[in-house]
This record gives structure tokens, sequence and C-alpha cells, in this order.
């Protein structure tokens, strides 16, 4: 048995010993006696007391400690029956770094019991249950701190009904999927990790062929024509004017990666910026194309491209299992700036798959032994919030504890009428 709020028996304790303390002071009335000159005072009844100790009315001070006790034992929280019990949770990496869905299906089933609270991850996670056959592969870039922030919200809603918690993860454990936040987040769980390492996916270079939706004569169809950059059907698209509802419905779907260029400022409907100012410069991945630009609108999302002075000039979306990226880089039609090859090696880095570059680099072993871990289980004590956790035996002694304060007060009056 664990309890909530400990600190609540300290004070219920504290509380009943000062009520038993209190009833040992007991007011009687004096003995009356008469006295010779009694005639000459008026007939008034006698309300003097005098102190005096004696332990009396044992019922009414059972009664009293009784509701002490129960009341601060509804506010402890008793927490039974989990001694022994291990819930599990499972980190499911669907993310591009996988190589195979089968492979990870299987060791999903080989992993878990139907009670387990599966999480799929790429670069968010959700909650809830997969079946074995409903898993499928994303084209999104895993993070491990996603999933692990997502374990420490579902070991929160498991701590009242086991006492461990144990985490499971089912990953290629790529480098790409850790970042900065992984080993903050990794030093939160208190516990081992049980690591199931599938296959990762082979790293493939960025197909260079895209589908381009512009005017033939389009300074920038042009220069990725230049570049050998467009090909129908493949799974980058360059609209250079407004997006239409098939252009979202295709940029939802498993790695694919939409850039809304603009040929014109007409043709996007982003956040203006309050003044429209020109800039010398815009770099993206490395390369560093040099032109004026005029800067009309104000882009907000991750940042694929920066001007000169650190503003987003790019931004990437991600919609569905794919992704949108904003472009605000206006050419200028008559410009001969992407004929050249800085905007060959710039329009390069725009094109790379969503969440960047992709790198099915397994982590150092290092690295996999530090998200291991070593130990035991997780506790659950560790994951319960006293401000937030309840328990179920708290309205039942809060009702006794009421039940207890009402028959006190029926046998203080029927003392009162008795005397």
């Amino acid at each position: 048995m664990s309890w909530l709020l400990p600190s609540a028996l300290g004070i219920a304790a504290v509380a009943s010993i000062g009520a038993i303390a209190l009833h040992f002071i007991a007011r009687s009335r004096p003995l009356a006696e008469p006295l010779p000159t009694a005639r000459f005072i008026p007939q008034r009844p006698v309300h003097a007391r005098a102190r005096s100790i004696a332990f009396t009315d044992l019922l009414l001070l059972l009664l009293r400690v009784g509701a002490i006790l129960a009341i601060g034992l509804a506010v402890a929280g008793p927490m039974f029956g989990s001694r022994g019990r291990v819930a599990r949770v499972v980190l499911l990496d669907r993310s591009r770094a996988v190589g195979s869905a089968a492979e990870l299906r299987d060791s999903l089933g080989a992993s878990s019991r139907t009670s387990d609270v599966v999480i799929p991850f790429d670069s968010a996670a959700s909650i809830g249950a997969a079946a074995p056959d409903s898993v499928s592969l994303t084209g999104a870039r895993g993070s491990l701190s996603a999933a692990l922030a997502g374990a420490t919200r579902a070991a929160v809603r498991a701590a009242s009904r086991a006492d461990s918690i144990e985490l499971v993860l089912v990953s290629p454990v790529a480098d790409e999927e850790i970042d900065d936040a992984t080993a903050r987040l990794r030093a939160t769980w208190p516990g081992r990790i049980r690591v199931v390492r599938v296959r990762a996916a082979a790293s493939a270079a960025v197909a260079p062929h895209v589908e381009v939706r512009a005017d033939p004569n389009d300074a920038v169809a042009a220069g990725l024509s230049l570049m050998g950059a467009t090909a129908p059907g493949r799974a980058v698209r360059v609209v250079r004017g407004l997006l239409g509802v098939a252009d979202s419905a295709w940029a939802r779907d498993s790695g694919h990666v939409l850039l809304h260029w603009p040929a014109s400022d007409s043709a996007a409907e982003w956040t203006r910026r309050s003044t429209i100012d020109a800039i010398g410069g815009v770099t993206a991945g490395g390369a560093t194309l040099v032109a004026r630009f005029p800067r009309v609108w104000v882009l907000e999302g991750t940042a694929m491209a920066r001007w000169a002075d650190g503003e987003p000039a790019a931004v990437e979306h991600t919609t569905g299992n794919g992704c949108i990226r904003d472009v605000g880089v206006l050419i200028d039609q008559a410009s001969d700036v992407t004929l050249r090859a800085p905007f060959r090696r710039f329009v390069s880095a725009l094109l790379v798959p969503c969440g960047g570059m992709r790198s099915a680099r397994p982590a150092s072993a290092l690295a996999l032994a530090s998200l291991a871990g070593t130990g035991t289980l997780a506790s659950s004590d560790a994951f319960r919030d006293p401000s937030t956790a309840s328990s179920p035996w708290t309205p039942w002694l809060l009702a006794l504890g009421a039940l207890l304060l009402i028959a006190e007060l029926a046998f203080r009056r029927s003392m009162s009428r008795a005397a």
C-alpha cells in the first residue's frame, strides 16, 4: 500500500491527539450548599463552572477521533491492489528511419501485450492502441525526444493501476532521431528502457526530379530544368501560383514535399510585412544566393532558408505524412540568377525530404547504452502527482467521516436533552 499525500497522515494523527487531550478537560457544576444568608440572594441559575481532569463520554471521543482519522486517510489517498503489477509502455518508431514495416509489426507483436499502451511516433508521438496489422511507416523524420515525452505522459496515466512501469522502445535508433533534448528527457525517466532494434532504412540521395507547376517561361522553372530537376509524378512538387485543394491533399501523402514558391506577391495569401524592404542575400543549407530580393511576407514555421539578417525566408510545415514549404524568395523574371550554379546549390537545399536530409546511420554504442540505462523498472510513485492523482478509496473515507460527524452531533444532542 502507498499514499498519494503521506503528510496528511501526520496531520490527522496530531489532530486526533489534540482531540483526546481536550476531551480530558471537562467542566462540571460546583456542589450547591445552603448558606445562612442565602435568603438575601435573588433566585437565579448558577452559571459557574469548575475545571477538572476526568475521562468521560468515551463514545463521543471515539466518534470524534474516528471522524478525524477517516478524513485524514481520505486526504492522504491510500492506493491498494497494485503491488507487483507492471504496466508496459511501448514506443513504436514508424519514421523514415525504419527499413521494414513488416519487421516493425513482427517486433510489436512479440514485444507487446493487449493491455500495453502503444505510442507510435515519428516527429511527434500519439498515445493510442495500435494493432500490429495496422502499423505503417511515414516519411517523417523520427524524434526520440518526442517519443520520451509521450512515454512520460502515458506513465502518469498508468501510475494509478501499477507499481512499476516498463518502457520498451522498438526502433532502429538512428543518429538523426537523437537531438539536444533527448539526453535531458532520458534523464527524467526513473528506470531502465528495453530497446528492441529493428533494421534501419538505407540512406538514399535526394532525387532531384520534381514536378513544376509554372508558366513555361518562368525563371525558377528554367533553373530547375537546367539542373535536370523537372519530371512529372515525383515526390517533390513546386507550385509557383496559388495552392489548390488538390495540392494540399497531395502534400499529405507519405514523403511528399510541396514547395509553394510564389512567382509574384499575389500568388500567396501569407501575412504581409508592415514595411516591404529589400535585402541582398538568402542562405539555405550552407548555399548562399546573392541578389537584391524584395521581402514581402512574414513567414512562421521551421526555417529552411534565412535572409542575410537571420529572418526566415523559407519555412516548413508538416501536413499529414508529408510537408509544405513556403518559400518567400521572389525572383525577378528578367534576372539570370536562376541560371547560375549558386541557385542550383540553393534550391537543392530546398528539395530535401521532409525534416531534412535522411541519415540512417545507427547511433553509437555509447548513445545506445545511455538511452537504455541500467537498474530496475521505473517506479509508478515517480509519476504520481498528488495535486491531480486520486485514490478510489477517498470518496468512501470522506463519506465515513461525514457519517461519524453526524453521529457525533446526534450523540451530543441526546446528551444535552438527558441532562
